[in-house]
């Protein structure tokens, strides 16, 4: 990804460069135990108990994303970061639309065809209506499938796609109606935390896949969308974490779908922990 593609976050202080944000923000990641080698990222989904890598006198890292997303306002950001976010937006659903019509893509349409749902959401392209989660899985193999779709190379050598979170926004400010600005929003937020955790956990190194990251950041963007308050933005990310953290082995030797399918089913199961957390 390009330099300008850096999707950085302006907070409330005017004097705050960049360089300065991205430092406080990664010293809050340090703070949790990521930068330190923790062998898991924070999963605070049980009520009472935190994170094993985490201190009583330390925020997590759950928490801090949380925070972020709850308090980020469309006002905050800078008017290149508006830009670069919406050109994200219509390059993203380009690539879903060159991916339509492949093998993959089929499979994952056929499935969401078969489903209905009270509360519905729209494949790309097809007009189909099926379930949340499975519109964010067809939709999220298109945007996959050809590989065209924005890079991210981190500090820690890894490379990935933050635009695969897009497939879980845009279904997830579908079904709420939110507005463009929403939109914009949580597609800045998603590309924030893809890039940045991706920046400070070597993932490629532990043998893990960057789908994982894909889906920290997806339900993070998606339950901003959703309205999750922040407590309920740190249970769905532990049930995220808990649950899909896939491993390098999808893209070793001979290559199946999975390569296709892998950052859509993170998007899938995003959306799904949102709806999990949000429900009482």
């Amino acid at each position: 990804m390009s330099a300008d593609r850096r999707l950085w976050i302006a907070r409330r202080a005017p004097n705050d460069s960049p360089d300065t944000r991205r430092r406080h923000f990664l010293r809050q990641l340090a703070a949790a135990g990521l930068l330190a080698g923790a062998p898991a990222l924070p999963a605070a989904a049980q009520t009472g108990q935190g994170s094993p890598a985490v201190g009583r006198d330390r925020v997590s890292l759950a928490e801090t994303l949380a925070r972020y997303a709850t308090e980020l306002r469309y006002e905050d950001l800078p008017e290149d970061v508006i830009r670069i976010a919406k050109r994200s937006i219509l390059d993203t659903i380009g690539c879903a639309f060159g991916g339509y019509t492949a093998g993959p893509s089929k499979i994952a349409i056929k499935l969401a065809s078969d489903v209905s749902s009270r509360h519905p959401a729209t494949v790309l392209f097809s007009g189909i209506k099926t379930s949340p989660d499975l519109a964010v899985f067809a939709n999220g193999v298109m945007i996959r499938y050809l590989d065209f779709n924005d890079a991210f190379v981190s500090l820690t050598h890894g490379a990935g796609h933050p635009s695969d979170t897009i497939a879980a926004l845009l279904t997830s400010a579908e079904i709420n109606a939110r507005s463009g600005r929403d939109l914009v929003t949580a597609t800045v937020l998603a590309y924030e935390v893809f890039s940045k955790i991706a920046d400070v956990f070597d993932y490629l190194g532990n043998g893990i896949d960057h789908s994982t990251i894909t889906g920290i950041a997806a339900v993070v963007g998606a339950g901003r969308l959703m309205g999750l308050t922040a407590q309920q933005m740190v249970h769905a990310i532990g049930i995220t974490v808990g649950g899909n953290t896939a491993t390098r082995q999808g893209r070793a030797d001979e290559l199946s779908n999975w390569k296709a399918f892998a950052a859509a089913d993170a998007c899938r199961k995003a959306i799904f922990a949102a709806q999990l957390a949000q429900t009482e």
